[in-house]
């Protein structure tokens, strides 16, 4: 009798709680995965919500795999994310994209794209490219590239700044950084 009661008393417990939550319908989340011939797949996660203060925030993200004949992966990721408070003007942007590709011998190129925007307006774009290639004798040569570009809301205010990496064997053999 004592364990029905506890078991009564929980299912009330969470009758309650999930009827509660049921009323709140500012949060919304999905999901969904479809897989591919070729053993790749793809995902896609969104969610959306309003807070207690009535800012409204959206996010998304898509994994898309690919593979090719060779068993190599190519792999892209795209997120977007929103928050809009209140107000007009005051809305912030992210977007980014990475993309990841096997090469031989273990090596990969991976592009990955960043763009925010601000509640002012300013804009900044990122990029950042890693090329990396492992010989025949296993040496390991990368390459990193960086661009970023901010442009604040206005005239003639654009600043932009690049940076390259060259290691072998992760011993630094070339660096230079730009900016304007």
């Amino acid at each position: 009798m004592k364990n029905m009661f506890a078991v009564l008393a929980v299912t009330t417990a969470v009758g309650v709680t999930s009827s509660a939550y049921a009323a709140d319908q500012s949060a919304v989340t999905e999901s969904a995965q479809s897989y591919k011939k070729n053993g790749g797949y793809e995902t896609t996660n969104k969610s959306e919500e309003t807070t207690a203060n009535g800012t409204d925030k959206s996010a998304k993200t898509t994994v898309d795999v690919d593979v090719d004949s060779e068993g190599k992966t190519t792999k892209t990721v795209k997120s977007e994310s929103t928050t809009d408070p209140k107000g007009l003007m005051n809305k912030k942007t992210d977007t980014s994209e990475s993309k990841i590709e096997e090469k031989d011998n273990g090596g990969y190129k991976q592009t990955t794209i960043r763009k925010h925007t601000d509640a002012n307006g300013t804009d900044t774009y990122y990029k950042t490219v890693t090329d990396v290639t492992v010989d025949k004798d296993g040496n390991v040569t990368s390459t990193a590239t960086s661009e970023k570009v901010t442009k604040p809301a206005g005239w003639f205010n654009k600043s932009e700044s690049t940076s390259k990496t060259k290691t072998v064997n992760g011993i630094v053999v070339e660096h230079k950084e730009e900016s304007n």
